[in-house]
């Protein structure tokens, strides 16, 4: 204005203006291409983009020094054009108009829309939502920090007219000031805005964090997964524990047929099966609904466990076989032993002849604890040349009564029921079987009937009644694709043996399984159905390992797989290790941004009311009320500005955090995200705002009252 009075035109001003702009660009350009290059070579070097073996050295390339003079360049254009154009008086009126001509509903409504277009992109598109994805977090907290402007100011007015029933003149002189001044929009948008970004950025990384650590604990399904390659062996479960430190648990982790159906192609139905009575020490992941995995494992388990003969380590076993008929018959047994794990392995022993001597089992008792289980007895009827390869069967011959006895030397008494049944293709092949324990002797009777082939019944002794549909828990997928839901009865196919099932419960996803469609049940309720129907060949895939010790193997050890390793691999692998440091970056810059807005304000501010602190001072004010005044007053232009800003961060957490994560397949995470907004760290993060605000604005009050004194007044008079 003083230059136009004294007679300088437009273009004088243009040139002049451009030639300010310019120099100034010139001049961040030359710092901005070397400090960000530091930057970003330092953050490099910092976890976890350097333990992804991303650290870079320092250097400048074409596309950095065209992006920052670029941007320079058109901050430049945006701060010069608007005030060669209009006068300062008009430009004030004009950003007054466009404070009330509704440009900030306009961005809600835009937000409204990157948020819709955001929830109802498909996971695993390609380039559009990437852009809709940084679009619509800026957008959200662009428009609620624009928003919030419109709420404090007139919560500022209602502390105005509260702070007229003051008796003093300073609360009131504050608050007068603090709601009158309409140059601090800008300011206010500013300082909404840098708060709400800066904690965007922490509730985002914490929303993030979580995520993947949900995603590692149900990929995984427990603590520690020891993977095996060959079918464990007897007492193998009380030297894992004694390994690794934990309570362990075998585990099956294999595809599987539900009835005729055999899932998509390369994607079968899932069975995951483990001791239910330990889900919660044991399985890991998380249950949306407020459940523990302590409640479905409940529902899975067996009421009861299985006791059976003790089997002392290192005892003799022996058989002793009679058939009353005139064919002679052969048996080979199987027993099923069981270790404290809850581990069951076959032991299989040689062709013995029904003939009323006793015979020698397999040195089977290897380990301490074992307890026998359940013994198979296949009978197999043999006439001519036994033994020499050529094996005549009878077709019509009388029936035989058998009776075998098992003893376990040095054995206590046998604690609980033994129940006995016919298993094999044609059951029907024996009559009337029974078992009664007895001391260390396990005794079994049953009628075979010498009619058709070999091997089409076997008598099978167990130490637990025969169970019904094994109770199991399906994952929400499965239940979407076969129509089920609780109580509904289906038959998986394990191995070879079809296994009859209860839907008991239907879960959003099943641990080690995320995504599949799985089914969840008791390792012991599932290898006691397999048992009853002769298959004593436990399916066994993994050892779990719930709780382990600090000595426990590695997550690189063969087979070995850790929560803790997952979870290092979501967060620090080479493409996902770039996300915190980015958050890391944001929140500083977007608190370095508000403090600079901050001071500029102030310092502009105090400028401009230089001739009313003078009168002030005219007035018989100190300096010290004064200080005390101006910081009152921007100190109440702070607060509600923080506040809003953190309820703004607070909702886009909400909103749209969720929605920006993804898996490491680019699909949608399983379980679903959930919105974390960690309070201490907001809590630290905004009482450091308001101090380091309240320091700043304190500096610059102090520096700009000590120049208020009557001079200001002489010179403005």
């Amino acid at each position: 204005t003083l230059l136009s009075a004294l007679g300088v035109g437009r273009r004088q001003l243009a040139g002049a203006a451009v030639a300010e702009a310019g120099a100034l660009a010139v001049l961040a350009t030359a710092v901005a291409i070397p400090a960000s290059s530091a930057l970003h070579a330092t953050l490099t070097r910092l976890a976890p983009m350097s333990g992804a073996g991303l650290a870079t050295p320092f250097g400048v390339n074409a596309a950095q020094v065209l992006s920052v003079a670029g941007g320079a360049l058109a901050l430049a254009a945006v701060l010069v054009v608007p005030s060669l154009r209009t006068p300062a008086t008009a430009l004030r009126r004009r950003r007054e108009l466009l404070a009330r001509s509704g440009a900030d509903v306009l961005l809600v409504a835009l937000a409204a829309v990157g948020w819709w277009q955001l929830r109802d992109q498909p996971a695993g598109s390609g380039s559009p939502i990437d852009a809709v994805r940084v679009l619509a977090p800026a957008l959200l907290l662009i428009a609620g920090s624009a928003l919030a402007l419109r709420l404090v100011w007139p919560a500022l007015r209602v502390v105005e007219r509260l702070a007229r029933r003051a008796r003093g003149l300073l609360v009131p002189l504050a608050a007068f000031e603090a709601a009158r001044r309409p140059q601090a929009v800008a300011a206010g948008l500013l300082v909404g805005l840098g708060c709400a970004a800066a904690t965007y950025g922490i509730g985002f990384d914490a929303t993030w964090q979580r995520s993947q650590q949900d995603q590692a604990d149900l990929a995984v399904g427990t603590d520690l997964a020891l993977a095996l390659t060959a079918p464990p062996a007897v007492g193998q479960g009380p030297a894992v524990g004694t390994a690794t430190g934990g309570e362990v648990s075998p585990a099956t982790d294999r595809g599987i047929a539900v009835g005729q159906w055999l899932g998509g192609a390369g994607d079968p139905p899932r069975l995951v099966a483990v001791d239910a009575t330990r889900a919660d020490a044991l399985l890991r992941g998380r249950l949306n609904d407020g459940r523990t995995w302590g409640t479905v494992g409940a529902a899975l388990a067996p009421p009861s466990r299985v006791a059976g003969i003790a089997i002392p380590a290192g005892a003799a076993l022996s058989l002793t076989g009679n058939a009353t008929g005139s064919t002679p018959l052969t048996t080979t047994p199987r027993l099923l032993l069981q270790d404290p794990t809850g581990l069951r392995t076959p032991c299989t022993g040689p062709p013995i002849p029904l003939d009323g001597k006793p015979h020698p089992l397999p040195d089977c008792a290897s380990g301490e604890g074992l307890r026998l289980v359940a013994v198979s007895l296949p009978f197999e009827l043999a006439t001519g040349n036994v033994g020499t390869g050529h094996t005549l069967y009878e077709t019509s011959a009388a029936d035989s009564s058998v009776a075998v006895t098992v003893t376990v030397a040095g054995s206590d008494a046998s604690q609980g029921p033994w129940t006995a049944t016919s298993a094999g293709p044609i059951p029907r092949q024996l009559a009337n079987p029974a078992v009664t324990a007895k001391g260390s002797e396990l005794r079994m009777t049953t009628t075979v009937s010498l009619q058709g082939p070999p091997d089409a019944a076997s008598l099978v002794a167990t130490a637990f009644p025969a169970p019904g549909p094994v109770p199991v828990a399906v994952s929400a997928r499965f239940a979407g694709e076969v129509g089920a839901r609780p109580g509904s009865r289906l038959d998986l196919t394990v191995g070879l043996t079809p296994v009859p099932v209860r839907v008991a419960d239907v879960l959003p996803a099943v641990p080690s399984a995320p995504g599949a469609a799985a089914v969840l049940a008791d390792f012991d309720a599932l290898t006691r159905a397999l048992a009853v129907r002769g298959d004593f060949d436990a399916p066994v895939d993994a050892w779990w390992v719930g709780h382990p010790a600090a000595h426990a193997p590695a997550a690189d050890a063969s087979g070995a797989t850790t929560r803790a390793s997952e979870t290092a691999r979501l967060t620090g692998g080479p493409l996902r290790a770039g996300l915190p440091a980015v958050l890391r970056l944001l929140v500083p810059a977007a608190v370095l941004l508000m403090l600079a807005g901050i001071v500029l304000h102030v310092t502009f501010d105090l400028r401009a009311r230089a001739l009313e602190v003078a009168r002030l001072r005219g007035l018989g004010l100190t300096r010290r009320e004064i200080r005390r005044v101006l910081l009152a007053q921007h100190i109440g232009i702070l607060l509600p500005l923080l506040a809003a800003g953190a309820a703004v961060g607070a909702l886009a957490t909400h909103l749209v955090a969720p929605l920006q994560i993804r898996s490491d397949t680019g699909a949608a995470p399983v379980p679903e995200v959930l919105p974390v907004w960690p309070w201490a760290a907001e809590s630290t993060l905004l009482a450091g705002l308001l101090a380091v605000c309240v320091l700043a604005v304190g500096m610059v009050v102090t520096i700009q009252a000590r120049r208020a004194d009557a001079a200001h007044l002489r010179v403005a008079s």
